[in-house]
């Protein structure tokens, strides 16, 4: 089943229309705003700046997906880490209780520095990973607009060979 919603996706990804290098552009940038620390606003930061840029909305918005309820633990825990490491902060920042007003208050106290972590990691890690991610995308999406070009040619050679067939036969039946 999963496999089979995998290549559903993968199908209606290669009908995106566009060129390779706008749908790999397109995909990179989501991908690099899926790392930053801008959860529940991505999408609409990958449509604005896809929209200014001229690139693949559509793939933007996929490439944003890497950032879901279930990667996104994992991924912000990661670009805080790397960020926090860089930015030479001592300890992380621990919250035992998040329900006391202590609790928010620290949060909000620390706020800066661990957007400021985040966003670095952030950067560290989907800058090398969009970078990744459009060389992939360009050459499927090269490949896959190929084939189909090479499709259309045949197909268009068939039906001219069946026209010219057509066009013979009618000028032997007539007087």
């Amino acid at each position: 089943m999963i496999i089979t919603y995998a290549k559903r996706i993968y199908d209606r990804f290669l009908k995106i229309r566009g060129t390779p290098h706008e749908i790999g552009l397109g995909f990179a940038l989501g991908l690099f705003i899926g790392f930053s620390p801008s959860m529940g606003i991505q999408i609409a930061l990958a449509i604005f700046a896809t929209s200014l840029l001229k690139w693949s909305k559509i793939a933007a918005v996929i490439g944003v997906q890497v950032t879901n309820p279930i990667t996104a633990p994992f991924i912000y825990s990661f670009t805080y880490f790397l960020g926090s490491k860089l930015i030479g902060l001592e300890k992380p920042l621990e919250i035992k209780n998040l329900m006391t007003i202590e609790s928010l208050l620290a949060m909000i106290q620390h706020a800066p520095r661990i957007f400021a972590a985040m966003t670095l990691g952030g950067i560290l890690v989907g800058l090398p990973l969009a970078a990744i991610g459009y060389l992939v995308v360009y050459r499927m999406m090269t490949r896959y607009q190929e084939k189909l070009n090479a499709r259309i040619l045949n197909s268009t050679r068939k039906i001219r060979q069946r026209l010219k067939l057509y066009r013979l036969k009618r000028k032997k039946i007539k007087p």
